[in-house]
């Protein structure tokens, strides 16, 4: 009985060595398997962290690109960028001087009318005044005043001297002759100043004598405008009249032509009144080639 109770126990231990070598077999393949399985198990966390960072970084991201969104999109709508602003300046400017300029185009345009009308009726006004009250100018018809005239000729003529009633000896006048005895025509006639007021004039010999006033003595008047050889005669009518010796009255004016042997004159007509004087000659404008003063 022993025996058999020893067989059982050698049996048993046996059991138990094998159960032990079979575990011992299995745990360093279970081992081996956990080992396996352990890596696969820290990726999956790590993909899984990874995912989650990534996550709430683009959840980060999202929100800081919209908070950034909003903080600039009022800003944009409040403040214009300084491009936008200066386009914007600039175009205004550009259509206030557009403006400017056709508002000043078309001030120019008036002002220069305005201009010209004023300066023409500047210049008609000045030119009447000038004709009727200070220069005119005269045509010379006739020979009376050869050579130092000569019919055709043209004369600018000034009236300053007939508002002063101041004439000199020598002066060339235009007079007027209509109705004085002697001369029937219209027209002005052109004679030279040879007897002031309160002389006496004396024609003899040929030539022409002044006796000034307060003097008791003549005096033979010097006419270097005259031709050699030219001789200052009387004419019967004038004669007749006393015209070859006359004393001048304060406002009579003795003249006579530079051609003496065809002018009508103080020989013929007497003394002119000064009223009958209307202009003094100044300056001979025509022909070109003998323009001169007087």
């Amino acid at each position: 009985m022993k025996k058999v109770e020893d067989n059982q126990e050698e049996m048993k231990q046996a059991e138990e060595n094998k159960d032990l070598e079979i575990k011992a077999l299995e745990t360093p393949a279970e081992e081996k398997k956990t080992e396996e399985t352990l890596p696969a198990v820290a990726d999956k966390a790590e993909e899984a962290e990874l995912s989650e960072l990534s996550a709430d970084e683009e959840v980060a991201s999202g929100s800081v690109t919209q908070a950034l969104s909003v903080e600039t999109k009022p800003s944009e709508i409040a403040e214009p960028s300084n491009e936008e602003t200066e386009t914007e300046e600039d175009e205004e400017v550009d259509e206030e001087d557009e403006k400017r300029k056709k508002s000043v185009k078309k001030k120019t345009v008036a002002s220069e009318v305005m201009d010209w009308l004023r300066t023409i009726c500047i210049g008609v006004i000045a030119g009447v005044l000038l004709v009727v009250f200070v220069i005119q100018r005269d045509n010379v018809y006739g020979d009376s005043m050869n050579p130092t005239l000569e019919s055709g000729d043209v004369l600018f003529t000034q009236k300053i001297s007939t508002y002063f009633k101041s004439y000199e000896r020598g002066d060339i006048v235009v007079l007027n002759g209509q109705g004085m005895e002697g001369y029937s025509k219209s027209e002005y006639l052109i004679k030279r100043v040879v007897g002031l007021p309160g002389e006496t004039v004396k024609i003899e010999n040929g030539s022409v004598y002044i006796k000034p006033m307060g003097h008791s003595d003549y005096y033979m008047l010097q006419e270097n405008y005259l031709e050699e050889g030219v001789k200052t005669t009387m004419m019967d009518y004038g004669t007749a009249h006393g015209y070859n010796e006359i004393k001048l009255g304060e406002n009579e004016y003795f003249c006579l032509g530079d051609n003496r042997p065809v002018s009508n004159d103080s020989r013929n007509l007497g003394p002119f009144t000064a009223d009958r004087i209307v202009a003094v000659a100044v300056f001979r404008v025509f022909p070109f080639n003998k323009i001169r003063t007087f």
